[in-house]
């Protein structure tokens, strides 16, 4: 009866097949890195097989929640991600310790660490997917005080709790939520003024930058940079001139390093050299692609694309805009996290910690992913039974 009541046969055999591939993959290379001895005793690989036991939990319960479940729990979710963001702002360190210069978790007793800066993503992308269905059925028309309006609104849910989490500091995470926003937006027929207004004004700032750099790179050095926080300072300059500023720079250079010397097939299982701090987290591909080689590190890129093409043709064929916004969110926001880390690893963008989606070692990160599949599982169950009739 529990089973019946779960619908395991009707779960998408689609994504349930490449986040097992993932699993397995994570937690090879995790026991991987760990065999090598840095972390001394700790059993990183049978951590993460229990986080990726509460994980499918979590996934397979919120497939279960309808669209119109989700829009009544879009305003209480988001309320409560908000309150707990801003708890753990004056939270003490007992409970919400200060790790290497940034305040982004919760120590708890008996379930380790949680980032709520993870869960406010789902949040965020359910309630702007809500204003955005609820404004475009009250307003219909491309009127620019219309647009002007929903903008408003979607700056009002974002801006504040963005903020909170810069603080942390995170902006990896912030420019994921920004992402998120800009893809449901782009599902809905702005006004041209809103459209040419929203895409210049970012393509003038970097091309400001960009101008900066290649021609006053003194500008860049001497008065933008110290601005920033002092580690996004050491991840930029390190970026920038690494040859310059080796010590900034040493995490990227071992990584790419890394995944240099890794080939066409890899050095094997447990047969990774080349020491990158943090190898079993955020730099988990530079351990796939030492270990693996080209071919391993291929068909991750290559499962994720596939990932992420089911996610857009689940949202492009549910009747309900509601869960199209939904799943374009979410596949930009997995998209942009993807290629930031992989490139933050192969050395093409700054470091950022943001983590591997499904494959770095960790619980925050891949809870919040599994119920982001959930809900994009819950999407295509609303269209797959909608005249009592299974679509494929």
């Amino acid at each position: 009866m529990f089973v019946k009541r779960l619908r395991l046969g009707e779960i998408d055999k689609v994504i349930l097949t490449i986040v097992c591939l993932l699993c397995g993959i994570s937690i090879l290379f995790i026991y991987s890195t760990q065999s090598g001895g840095q972390f001394g005793s700790q059993n990183f690989a049978l951590r993460q097989s229990i986080n990726y036991m509460i994980g499918f939990s979590l996934l397979l319960l919120f497939r279960l929640l309808d669209l119109n479940q989700l829009r009544l729990l879009a305003w209480p979710f988001y309320i409560v991600s908000v309150l707990v963001l801003f708890f753990l702002t004056i939270a003490p360190e007992s409970i919400a310790p200060n790790i290497l210069g940034a305040k982004r978790w919760f120590s708890i007793p008996l379930v380790g660490s949680v980032q709520p800066s993870e869960f406010f993503r789902i949040a965020l992308i359910l309630l702007a997917a809500k204003l955005i269905f609820d404004h475009k059925e009250k307003y219909p028309n491309n009127a620019i005080q219309e647009d002007l309006l929903l903008l408003g609104k979607i700056l009002l849910i974002a801006i504040p709790p963005s903020l909170l989490v810069y603080q942390q500091p995170d902006t990896g995470m912030v420019m994921l939520y920004m992402f998120a926003i800009a893809a449901m937006l782009g599902m809905i027929k702005l006004n041209k003024v809103v459209v040419i207004i929203g895409i210049l004004g970012p393509l003038l700032l970097v091309s400001i930058i960009v101008c900066f750099f290649l021609f006053k790179p003194e500008i860049i050095y001497e008065d933008v940079i110290p601005k920033l926080k002092p580690h996004q300072q050491e991840r930029i300059i390190g970026w920038l001139d690494p040859s310059d500023n080796r010590n900034q720079a040493f995490q990227s250079t071992r990584s790419v390093l890394a995944v240099g010397t890794g080939g066409l097939t890899g050095k094997g299982i447990e047969g990774g050299n080349v020491y990158v701090p943090e190898k079993h987290t955020d730099f988990i591909f530079a351990s796939i692609a030492e270990e693996g080689g080209f071919l391993i590190g291929a068909t991750v890129i290559l499962l994720f694309f596939l990932l992420i093409g089911r996610m857009v043709e689940i949202g492009s064929k549910t009747s309900d805009t509601f869960g199209t916004y939904i799943c374009a969110g979410l596949a930009l926001s997995l998209t942009i996290q993807i290629v930031q880390n992989i490139g933050m690893v192969e050395g093409m963008l700054p470091v950022k910690g943001i983590s591997l989606p499904f494959l770095t070692y960790g619980g925050s990160s891949l809870f919040s992913n599994m119920i982001l599949l959930g809900i994009v599982m819950s999407v295509r169950n609303t269209y797959a039974y909608q005249f009592f009739e299974k679509v494929n």
